[in-house]
């Protein structure tokens, strides 16, 4: 399954993606602002890989740039209930010098799109740290919305605000036309 918009394509990963997966795991500054479970080394890789492979409840993509088919990234969504037609969105741009260029923009749209036609989900949610404006910024773009905030204390006994973002797919598909950039194959 691919899935292609402007600037980004997902696709399944393989294991011919995990030295990307264990280098962006690995880079302090990708991780600083994430939550999940990524891993850091090669031997962890394949049990993960069959884990997100076996889960019914999550999908999860490489993001690939168009211009030069390299992994810059992924994307998934997780906790997805089919009843009431919610998942929870998940993304990280591992390649930092690709920051700032709306490929994580691209990919969220790209998944949302999918997410709301194909899969015929009504509500896709994440949480993402208030400090992080790169992420707000793009999860606005896409159509995201706050709804609520946590403080939540970290492990070295820090308060950090969280906020809850969520898009409906009748608002989704109001600002972003179904044919605007996504094929699938």
């Amino acid at each position: 399954m691919l899935m292609s918009g402007d600037k980004v394509r997902l696709r399944l990963a393989t294991p011919d993606d995990f030295p990307h997966i264990v280098s962006w795991g690995r880079d302090e500054k990708v991780a600083q602002d994430l939550e999940g479970d990524y891993p850091t080394t090669l031997e962890e890789c394949a049990a993960w890989l069959q884990t997100i492979k076996s889960d019914r409840h999550a999908l999860h993509y490489v993001i690939v740039s168009l211009h030069d088919d390299r992994p810059i990234g992924d994307i998934q969504l997780d906790h997805i209930t089919w009843r009431s037609g919610d998942g929870e969105l998940r993304i990280r741009i591992g390649e930092r010098h690709l920051w700032d260029q709306g490929f994580g923009t691209d990919a969220v749209i790209t998944l949302l799109r999918y997410a709301f036609l194909n899969m015929r989900l009504s509500c896709i949610y994440l949480r993402v740290f208030a400090s992080n404006l790169r992420a707000i910024r793009c999860y606005e773009k896409a159509g995201f919305r706050k709804e609520g905030r946590l403080m939540r204390r970290t492990a070295e006994g820090q308060e950090r605000e969280t906020f809850l973002m969520s898009v409906r797919r009748a608002d989704f598909l109001r600002t972003h036309s179904a044919k605007e950039g996504t094929q699938t194959a």
